[in-house]
């Protein structure tokens, strides 16, 4: 039960999420400040989605989307709900790792 539902926040997270986009804008240091669904995904530019699964795929763009992902307090809280939810599936998903 813990597993499953520590799953559905960590999908929440990544795919449906209320949080600003990020992606990398020319003239923005911030990036773009539109509003997106999720860690992963962009916003309504289709452009800013493969941008942003972009800067997962490549090893020099991951630095950037990690430190995005601290950006302000909507991605942090965010941020925080999916490494939450992974470590306690985790906890539910291997006895004796708690201890």
């Amino acid at each position: 039960m813990i597993v499953t539902l520590s799953a559905v926040v960590l999908l929440w997270t990544f795919f449906q999420a209320p949080v600003t986009c990020g992606a990398p804008v020319r003239g923005r240091s911030d990036g773009c400040r539109n509003n997106a669904t999720g860690i992963l995904m962009g916003c309504h530019i289709h452009q800013h989605r493969w941008q942003k699964l972009k800067m997962l795929i490549f090893r020099r763009r991951v630095r950037e989307f990690c430190s995005g992902l601290f950006s302000d307090g909507k991605a942090a809280l965010v941020t925080l709900a999916a490494v939450g939810s992974f470590l306690s599936g985790l906890v539910a998903l291997v006895p004796g790792i708690a201890t």
